[in-house]
């Protein structure tokens, strides 16, 4: 059985970036599993100057990166609580320049940095299983082409993304305060090069995000509750495409484009955290310890800070670090529902309605019901 001083659960950029943190600055081996095989299209997103901080830590630069990973962002168009156009802050705001950022190329540089460091990477692992033994971590899983596997580690991190299983199997509470997801496509358009620009659009069952992802490609997706997307059918293309026509920015915008896939993707987009202890040796990062609504524009820098500041609590000798570092991820995520609500509360057009009821008064997480 072949063991590791760490093993670290999701390939996405917490997980690479708790992997490069513990090979640059605690000279640990590493092995990291992921459930994907890398190849499915993952969505940039804007992220602000403070990225290149991260990356300096972790022993990368952005030219590491090459030329186009960060596109100059020209900010967001937002059609928010009025029909007029205006910018559109993210909750916790930006400072200095922003970027659109190339996901593609940001993970893969990331993760073979990890390679060329002496790490491991095994994707495409299934049924993946862990228990704490005698002071091991043990992990089982499954693969498609070496069968069965075995390893052991001293420490494990969770960095498996909003829809972990990983923490409910060892018994830690996660705590959920909505029921959004995403349902969208890629869009081509033949003429078009679309600009690294953003645009939001809000309607009566929730909001309209559509943002340019390279030139020649770019996202649209519409943001609603679960329960509201199974109502109206938004996850059908041809009811979905109904709805985007009645935007009145977005749709005019994307006049003779086609979507790259005939089917619609949907994905969580639900704010949740980890809301009970650890096991020893453990730690959560990125999305598997805390996920927000996509308005935040969080993601990418929450998984960069969360990874770096949850590595260096894990391999500190002080065993209470760890719970300093789940304390100031409650608050982080205090912070940001209580922010969250006073930006939805700025739409005031559609308050009737199930979705903007649902966020139109301040909630404190600790009165939902708690949920594995």
């Amino acid at each position: 059985m072949d063991k590791y001083d760490v093993i670290v659960i999701g390939g996405g950029p917490a997980g690479a970036a708790c992997a490069l943190s513990l090979m640059q600055h605690h000279n640990k081996s590493v092995l990291l599993l992921e459930r994907s095989d890398f190849t499915q299209q993952r969505i940039g997103e804007q992220v602000s100057h403070s990225i290149f901080d991260f990356v300096d830590y972790l022993g990368l630069s952005p030219e590491d990166f090459g030329t186009d990973c960060f596109a100059p962002n020209y900010g967001k168009i937002s059609y928010w609580g009025s029909d007029i156009e205006s910018s559109h802050h993210s909750l916790f705001t930006a400072q200095g320049q922003t970027y659109q950022l190339d996901r593609a190329v940001f993970d893969e540089t990331l993760l073979m940095a990890v390679v060329e460091r002496g790490g491991t990477i095994i994707p495409r692992c299934k049924q993946i299983k862990v228990m704490l033994q005698d002071g091991l971590w043990q992990v089982q899983l499954s693969h498609p082409v070496q069968g069965d596997l075995d390893f052991q580690s001293d420490y494990l991190i969770d960095a498996s993304g909003r829809q972990s299983k990983l923490g409910s199997s060892l018994g830690i509470e996660r705590t959920v305060t909505d029921q959004l997801v995403g349902v969208g496509a890629f869009i081509h358009h033949p003429k078009r090069v679309f600009e690294q620009q953003q645009r939001i659009e809000s309607c009566e069952y929730g909001w309209w995000y559509m943002a340019g992802l390279s030139k020649e490609l770019a996202v649209v997706t519409c943001f609603t509750d679960v329960d509201l997307m199974k109502e109206r059918k938004l996850n059908r293309p041809a009811i979905w495409n109904s709805h985007l026509a009645k935007t009145k920015v977005i749709a005019s915008y994307l006049q003779g484009s086609h979507a790259t896939q005939a089917r619609l993707w949907v994905k969580q987009a639900n704010s949740q955290f980890y809301s009970s202890a650890f096991p020893d040796k453990f730690v959560a990062v990125g999305d598997a310890v805390a996920s927000f609504d996509p308005v935040s524009s969080m993601g990418i820098g929450f998984a960069m800070s969360s990874a770096c500041h949850g590595v260096q609590a894990l391999m500190n000798a002080d065993t209470t670090a760890v719970q300093h570092y789940h304390r100031d991820i409650k608050r982080i995520f205090d912070e940001y529902t209580t922010t969250q609500s006073r930006i939805y509360q700025k739409e005031q057009r559609w308050m009737n309605n199930a979705f903007w009821q649902r966020r139109g008064f301040l909630v404190s997480p600790r009165r939902l019901v708690m949920s594995a």
